[in-house]
């Protein structure tokens, strides 16, 4: 073989890859249609373009292939909520600004598709669903329960279950809007209505968390600092 002909060839390593991600994305796009119950290995097979053998080779089973793809879904789109700015800013607007970035998970095309096949999928197949809570919403909770410790640690917030008022804050912020969504009820949210939401949840929420002496214990990050 020529010089030319061997930098030309691609690795066995990049073939690996690219079959890896043909499976992927033939895989995501039948189960976001069919929901996984109904999804065929042999239309995945097809839209892939690989062999059935190179699929097990890849993913030693459906429920495997499903759970990769939960994976790289939810680390995609909780990408910017592993970003997010949780510093020195005043607490209600730091809350305000993660619930934006929650709802832009929430309400995604494809966080929705996921959340409904999972939904659908998971009294038959419960790992998926604890494959998606562990890889989705366990994550953001971690998240802010460390902000809100940290916050009770420096005296801002009484002293709380970081992890149940984690947990409680983003109940507030999903709300009915997320249902609504689910269900097809509505394909349009009012940004206007969605911020005046979010604020109402900040604000229902700091009431429950601040300090009743919190006017003798101001937050150590006031805004604009």
């Amino acid at each position: 073989m020529s010089d030319r002909a061997s930098r030309q060839a691609p690795r066995p390593s990049q073939l690996r890859a690219d079959k890896r991600r043909a499976i992927l994305d033939a895989a995501a796009r039948t189960f976001m249609r069919d929901g996984f119950g109904l999804a065929g290995v042999d239309r995945i097979v097809e839209e892939s373009g690989v062999s059935k053998r190179t699929l097990y080779a890849h993913f030693p089973s459906k429920e495997a292939l499903f759970g990769a793809i939960i994976h790289e879904y939810c680390d995609v789109i909780l990408t910017p909520l592993r970003q997010a700015d949780l510093g020195d800013r005043d607490p209600r607007e730091t809350l305000i600004a993660l619930g934006r970035t929650f709802w832009d998970v929430l309400l995604s095309p494809e966080g929705l598709s996921l959340y409904r096949v999972v939904v659908a999928e998971a009294g038959r197949f419960p790992d998926l669903g604890r494959v998606f809570y562990e890889s989705g919403h366990e994550p953001a909770a971690r998240l802010l329960t460390a902000y809100i410790q940290a916050q009770v640690d420096d005296g801002v917030f009484r002293d709380v279950d970081s992890r149940r008022a984690a947990e409680g804050f983003f109940g507030l912020v999903r709300g009915y809007v997320h249902e609504r969504a689910l269900f097809h009820l509505t394909t349009e949210v009012d940004p206007d209505a969605l911020e005046a939401s979010l604020r109402f949840a900040a604000d229902v929420f700091l009431h429950g968390l601040r300090r009743r002496d919190a006017e003798d214990h101001p937050s150590p990050h006031p805004a604009g600092t």
